[in-house]
Parts: C-alpha cells; sequence; structure tokens
C-alpha cells in the first residue's frame, strides 16, 4: 500500500473515530446535563459534522494519487460532484438548523411539524441524486463508475447487516434506541471507507 493511500485511509479512520466519539459525547452530555430540547438537538448535529470531510477527502485523493492521477476531462464532472454535494450538504444543514429553532420555539401543529420533516429530508434525497447523476455522467471513466457502483452496494450491504444487527440488539438485549436519521451520516461513512478497499481489489 502507499504512502498516499495510507494516509487518505488514516484521514477517514480518524473522521470516523472522531464521529464515533462526538456522537458518545452527545448521549453522555444529553443523558448528564438534561439539556433543553433545542440544545441537545444541536449537540446531537456536532457529530456530522467531522463526516462532511469525506467528500473533499475522496475528491483529493482521486486527483492526486501518484499511481492513477486525474486527467483534465475526469476533473470536470467530480468538480460537477463535488458542488452538487456542497450545494445540498449546506441546504440540508440550514433547513435542519431552522426546523429545530422552530420546534424549540412555536408550538406547531402536527402538519407543520410534518412539513418540516419532509423538507429537511429533501436535500438528503439531493445528495442521493448528485451521486446518481455523476454515475451516470458520460465524461467519469468506466473504471472509476464502477468503483462508485461497487462502493455504493458494499456500503448499503454493510448499513443493512447493521440496521439488522441494531435491530436484533434492541428487541433481545435492549440496546439502546438507533436515531434514524443517523442511518444516512453512517452510510456516507462507509460509502468513503469502502472506496480505497474496493479500489485495491483490482490492482
Amino acid at each position: 500500500m502507499t504512502l498516499h493511500k495510507r494516509k487518505f485511509i488514516r484521514n477517514i479512520a480518524t473522521l470516523l473515530l472522531a464521529f464515533a466519539l462526538l456522537e458518545w459525547g452527545a448521549g453522555l452530555a444529553d443523558a448528564r446535563f438534561e439539556l433543553p430540547y433545542v440544545l441537545s438537538l444541536l449537540v446531537y448535529m456536532l457529530p456530522t459534522l467531522p463526516l462532511f470531510g469525506i467528500f473533499p477527502l475522496g475528491f483529493a485523493y482521486s486527483k492526486h494519487n501518484p499511481e492513477q492521477p486525474m486527467s483534465s476531462r475526469r476533473i470536470v464532472p467530480a468538480r460537477r460532484y463535488m458542488i452538487r454535494l456542497s450545494v445540498f450538504m449546506v441546504l440540508y444543514a440550514l433547513l435542519l438548523m431552522a426546523s429545530v429553532l422552530a420546534l424549540g420555539r412555536y408550538d406547531l401543529s402536527v402538519q407543520i411539524k410534518s412539513l418540516l420533516a419532509v423538507l429537511t429530508a429533501l436535500p438528503i434525497g439531493g445528495v442521493i441524486w448528485a451521486i446518481a447523476r455523476f454515475m451516470a455522467d458520460p465524461d467519469v471513466d468506466e473504471f472509476e463508475r464502477m468503483i462508485l457502483t461497487r462502493s455504493v452496494l458494499f456500503s448499503t450491504a454493510m448499513l443493512l447487516f447493521f440496521a439488522a444487527l441494531w435491530g436484533f440488539l434492541e428487541n433481545f438485549a435492549e440496546a439502546p434506541d438507533f436515531p434514524l436519521y443517523m442511518i444516512v451520516p453512517v452510510f456516507f461513512g462507509l460509502f468513503g471507507l469502502v472506496q480505497p478497499f474496493v479500489r485495491r481489489g483490482f490492482k
């Protein structure tokens, strides 16, 4: 394994470790200090911040990989991909903050709360659309498209296994409930982690 690849895997592992530690700390702080509802949700948002670094790390890895440097033709769709992801992730963060503040300050009806939930989830659909557009982009190298497709499949399979395992732990061993909204950052964490291993399988 090259130094470039080891550095990339170390950086991804660091982000995932930071996510796990912050998630644990958020749960501990919420239980110990009995935080208000709004502050509690904001504290639980903090662990997702390291996951935002996975996308630029993956782009930088592909662009500066000495084994297979990214050509100018491949940079264009990759840049479009990163811009779309960044826009939807920022939109998601803004809508989540606005929804949390609205829920904490106002006595909203069930209909309004449902609307806020849908609006907050829409940017996640935008992220999925951005990935699908990148996979279907004719300027994307066929090899890169295959790597991305396999990475999505492997990370989805791992996420399904995790969801089933945690569900059984909740039912059989009284494990704490896993918040469903955390499925998204867990998926993208796995998605970023498996890509170098998928690529390695073709060496």
